[in-house]
């Protein structure tokens, strides 16, 4: 099974600083937007951001075509690109976390067998949704 990447035309804005700083935007996913330094740098936290905000998305829109969108002088377009599957697999690592709980509750969830990982894993998805 082939990775999903995708590609979106972001808006780089020089702010022509002494940390040669950009502002980058994605026109067509609100949300999702960073800063670079340099442009070797801005062109890394773009992708890093469009994949980290979108990994999960199911329904992500069409990327506008190059020519609809409008530049300040300070801006340009950029073609960024982003692995979803990659990102996913990276935010699927797991961490350890100490809990407590009240005895009670522990014994008996001892005795069903339950997993307390697999179980708070799946507590946390429903309250977050």
């Amino acid at each position: 099974m082939s990775d999903k990447v995708i590609a979106y035309p972001a808006l780089f804005r020089a702010l022509h600083d002494d940390k040669d700083t950009y502002l980058i935007k994605f026109p067509d996913l609100p949300n999702t937007f960073t800063e670079g330094y340099g442009l070797e740098d801005a062109y890394l936290m773009a992708s890093d951001v469009l994949a980290e905000m979108n990994y999960d998305q199911k329904n992500l829109p069409k990327p506008s075509e190059l020519n609809s969108l409008k530049v300040s002088n300070d801006e340009f377009i950029g073609i960024v690109t982003a692995n979803l599957s990659e990102k996913k697999r990276a935010m699927q690592k797991f961490v350890r976390k100490n809990v407590t709980v009240p005895t009670d509750l522990a014994k008996r969830a001892e005795d069903a067998g339950l997993n307390f990982s697999a179980t708070l894993t799946e507590a946390l998805e429903a309250k977050l949704g």
